[in-house]
């Protein structure tokens, strides 16, 4: 749903910003910076232990690393603000690494749920935060490769949907029989996924672009989701 109303938003508006859009990944970065670190690695070095939790947290940070330096940047979004939004074509490798970036964001909702409630509903709003301006700039980069407004629209809503269910789906069919012994792994994994993202997202308009404002989007961002821990976990 979040990333359907980041696609209309493309299709609607003539033109977005690039600071606009700096703004909304930089939220969405915070978010996802504050999951990985006070909920997700603490719960991985919990259930696996320390060995076992940096080796997957390293795990996940370097697939994404690898998946971005030699097949497409794995996070359209991320990418967009670093390339002012000039892709020229939606190509079978963009959505190859775009599909495994929403395959682990559905795996991690399921895995979050598995380990407990609240974490699983934390992860499920750091990824909704994500998600909208990665639909928007999926439709803003199928626009760009001569996809009329309709077409970009049920791209990126197919996509999105299609991947991030399906890792939803494959966590709890897998993952549900032996939770306790693999949930941490996981969890661990993601979280350095998550770390990738967050720095290829926000690292490049720190230093060459928006530095205070990226900042200060990314530490509301983060504060939004400590709150919302706060608040889950009161009630």
């Amino acid at each position: 749903m979040m990333a359907a109303v980041g696609g209309f938003a493309a299709i609607s508006f003539k033109k977005i910003s690039h600071f606009g859009l700096c703004l909304l990944i930089s939220l969405a970065a915070g978010a996802l910076l504050a999951v990985a670190l006070l909920d997700l690695i603490p719960e991985t070095i919990r259930s696996a232990g320390w060995i076992g939790g940096m080796l997957s947290i390293a795990s996940g940070y370097i697939l994404f690393a690898l998946i971005s330096r030699f097949i497409f940047h794995v996070c359209p979004a991320c990418s967009a603000t670093h390339t002012e939004l000039n892709f020229k074509a939606v190509t079978a490798t963009m959505v190859a690494a775009l599909s495994i970036h929403s395959f682990m964001d559905g795996l991690a909702i399921c895995s979050g749920y598995l380990a407990t409630a609240d974490m699983g509903i934390l992860i499920l709003l750091a990824v909704a935060f994500h998600k909208l301006p990665e639909g928007l700039a999926l439709t803003l980069v199928a626009r760009g490769s001569g996809l009329g407004r309709r077409r970009a629209f049920l791209f990126c809503l197919g996509l999105e949907g299609v991947t991030t269910l399906a890792g939803g789906l494959s966590g709890f069919f897998v993952l549900v029989h032996e939770a306790s012994r693999w949930i941490g792994y996981v969890l661990g994994h993601i979280a350095g996924s998550f770390i990738f993202i967050v720095l290829h997202a926000l690292l490049s308009e720190v230093f060459k672009h928006h530095p205070r404002s990226t900042v200060m989007a990314a530490l509301a961002g983060a504060l939004s989701m400590a709150v919302a821990g706060f608040m889950v976990g009161a009630f």
